[in-house]
């Protein structure tokens, strides 16, 4: 009997402590909070804006306080002959500058649609005075050359190392031999004793345009362009001949020439401000070693010289880090606010490979001059095809400034964007086809990359929205 009654105390124990541990878990579970909602403070979109980074320049060294007029607004350059411009929209962009004493210089800058945000386009303008003229009598042979103060120090290219060419500089001079009775009696720039002011102003001609676009039906297919081995203003513009005079431009490489078929005479029509073609052809004459071609007015003329372009698509470069950042406000409800994301943009081109050594691989034997001279001309092709100066400028940018939500995780990275152009010049060496082929590398813009993640902190490791 007693062991029954001390089992039944026992169990009634049990009964009892059970009792009590579930009450006073069910009263500790009424006890917990819920955990505090997250601050939500909403981020802005970034700012659409497209930078255009420009440079002004007389013979290869930038002019300071240049006014340059894009759209309806104008904009002076600085102590090194930049300008920047921030578009807020895309579409185009017709840039200007025309100081008193220069030859005036225009291109357009197109921002296409569906331009991605932040977007950048590099672009120059090479200025230069315009030459003396001078007086030509109509029963007499002249030669008329180059005088402006601009290109005096304009030297063969075969003598400039490599490092020290000009991009923006004319690569070679031109002249105009003008027969005697070629001077009409009377008309547009003759004077009333029967003479004319003639005045012959060689310069590089802006791109006619620079777009951040290029037609996929272009991209990685060899399209074939003509640049401007030599352009010329002759004044007074208008005039007219009796008979042809001459055009002449000296080869700027030794022991290289253009075939035939790959040179182009064009000139600036004054009644649209196009240049074209004319069917005017271009001679290659070996006793002088000048580039010849016939013309019949006064107008802007260039000769130029086919070339091949290969333009890629736009790649991300992984390796080129412009800005990183990042968050964890994982454990705290409160948001945090006004943290400023930051990049190094990169804008402008620059040479794949080495240059000079890839003139050399394919002019075998070539000496120094050639050399040096085929560098020069494949460094002003690039400019022209470019539309600016290599190099790479580095421009520190805010990318947006953000707010960071409780319980969330904020990751920002911002990649380098580049295109590649290959650019492909035949040439005849040694009686031989030659052709030489460079590439560069062109920054384009910024790929930003920002996410957030948001966790419930009421689940332990739980994964709530993405942004």
């Amino acid at each position: 009997m007693k062991k029954n009654k001390w089992f039944y105390a026992c169990l009634g124990a049990m009964a009892f402590g059970m009792f009590a541990f579930l009450s006073v878990s069910c009263s500790d579970d009424d006890k917990d909070e819920k955990p505090e909602e997250g601050e939500v403070v909403v981020t802005p979109e970034p700012e659409t804006e497209y930078y255009i980074l420009g440079t002004v320049t007389e013979a290869g060294k930038g002019l300071s306080g240049i006014e340059v007029k894009v759209n309806a607004e104008t904009v002076r350059t600085d102590a090194d002959g930049k300008f920047t411009v921030t578009g807020k929209a895309a579409g185009t962009y017709a840039i200007e500058a025309a100081p008193a004493g220069y030859l005036p210089q225009k291109t357009n800058v197109e921002i296409a649609a569906g331009a991605e945000n932040r977007s950048v386009v590099t672009v120059a303008l090479a200025l230069t005075k315009k030459s003396e003229p001078v007086k030509v009598e109509p029963d007499k042979e002249v030669i008329v050359e180059d005088n402006s103060a601009t290109n005096e120090e304009i030297v063969p290219p075969g003598e400039t190392e490599p490092d020290k060419v000009v991009e923006d500089a004319p690569v070679t001079k031109a002249e105009v031999v003008i027969p005697a009775g070629a001077l009409p009696k009377s008309g547009t720039g003759i004077n009333e004793d029967g003479s004319a002011n003639v005045s012959v102003t060689n310069f590089v001609p802006a791109p006619k345009e620079v777009s951040t676009k290029v037609d996929a039906s272009e991209e990685n297919k060899e399209v074939e362009k003509s640049t401007p081995l030599a352009a010329v203003q002759f004044e007074p513009s208008g005039l007219t001949f009796e008979k042809p005079i001459t055009m002449a431009v000296a080869n700027p490489i030794p022991g290289v020439t253009f075939a035939a078929g790959d040179m182009l005479l064009t000139y600036l029509n004054p009644d649209n401000g196009q240049w074209e073609a004319t069917d005017n052809s271009v001679v290659y004459n070996a006793e002088t070693d000048k580039y010849e071609a016939p013309i019949y007015h006064f107008s802007s003329y260039a000769m130029e010289s086919a070339v091949k372009n290969t333009v890629s698509g736009v790649r991300v470069i992984k390796d080129e880090v412009l800005g990183e950042d990042s968050r964890d406000n994982t454990k705290n409800a409160k948001a945090l606010t006004d943290i400023v994301l930051k990049y190094t943009e990169k804008s402008g081109w620059d040479y794949e490979g080495n240059l000079v050594e890839t003139v050399k691989a394919a002019l075998p034997g070539a000496s120094t001059v050639t050399v040096n001279a085929m560098v020069a001309y494949v460094k002003t092709r690039m400019f022209a095809v470019m539309g600016s100066l290599s190099g790479v400028t580095s421009t520190e940018r805010v990318y947006n400034t953000v707010n960071v939500n409780g319980y969330t995780q904020m990751n920002y990275v911002c990649y380098a964007k580049v295109r590649t152009t290959v650019l492909k010049i035949d040439v005849m060496y040694n009686r031989q086809p030659v052709t030489i082929s460079v590439s560069a590398k062109r920054y384009t813009g910024a790929d930003h990359q920002y996410t957030t993640v948001t966790y419930n902190p009421g689940h332990s490791g739980g994964q709530g929205t993405t942004n």
